[in-house]
């Protein structure tokens, strides 16, 4: 016979020469309120997923809300920035380009270096 781990694997080991009993009644009535039990844990269970749900979907909403929102003011600078810039190259840009040919102020002033240790 191997090791009995529980009450539950104990029920189920052959007891010898013990007559079963007739009358089934104490079993069912166990069973029945094992299962009574377990239903209304699973009501509860439900309860709680329902009301999470709920509160979920409003969160969920209430996030697309602020992304949409969000999507609109980016659209709306990006257009406004667009709308107010020159359509020409800039004066920076202009002064940069003269100097890179001279190399003088776009990337500095180029002198000798000496390399002796």
């Amino acid at each position: 016979m191997g090791h009995v781990k529980g009450f539950h694997e104990a029920r189920r080991l052959p007891i010898g020469n013990l007559p079963q009993l007739k009358g089934q009644c104490c079993r069912l009535t166990t069973k029945l309120a094992r299962l009574d039990h377990q239903r209304g844990l699973l009501e509860r269970q439900l309860a709680v997923w329902t009301e999470k749900k709920k509160v979920t979907g409003c969160r969920l909403a209430l996030l697309e809300q602020q992304m949409t929102d969000i999507e609109r003011l980016i659209r709306d600078h990006r257009a406004a920035v667009r709308g107010g810039r020159r359509k020409g190259p800039s004066a920076t840009y202009l002064k940069r380009q003269k100097n890179i040919d001279g190399m003088t102020e776009a990337t500095g002033r180029r002198g000798d270096v000496s390399v002796e240790y």
